[in-house]
């Protein structure tokens, strides 16, 4: 495209606004802070999990089995949804009983 009569080709990008040092460091800090909640909450669930698997490992076992199961697709066959099926039939009444038993 051809120069304007200023000189400036008007479908340029402009140049980024530079910003002011208090907002560098406001900016900077609140990366940090995001950071460092990141960081705490990688460390609680790490530490969940580790307790999960260390006190019901089958459960751990098959959770991650079921989680990889459905990640792979496996979901779409009419297997999936046929283990899906029988998977919630065995499981929903007995975390039903469980939540009774929690009520009372």
């Amino acid at each position: 495209m051809e120069p304007t009569s200023e000189g400036m080709d008007p479908t340029a990008k402009h140049a980024p606004r530079k910003r002011k040092p208090s907002e560098e460091l406001e900016l900077s800090e609140a990366w940090g802070d995001a950071t460092n909640a990141v960081e705490r909450l990688y460390t609680q669930a790490s530490t969940v999990l580790q307790e999960q698997v260390q006190q019901r490992p089958y459960a751990a076992l098959a959770a991650a089995a079921g989680l990889g199961f459905i990640l792979g697709g496996g979901l779409g066959s009419s297997t999936g949804r046929l283990l899906l099926r029988t998977t919630a039939q065995l499981l929903i009444p007995a975390a039903l009983t469980t939540l009774r038993g929690l009520d009372e």
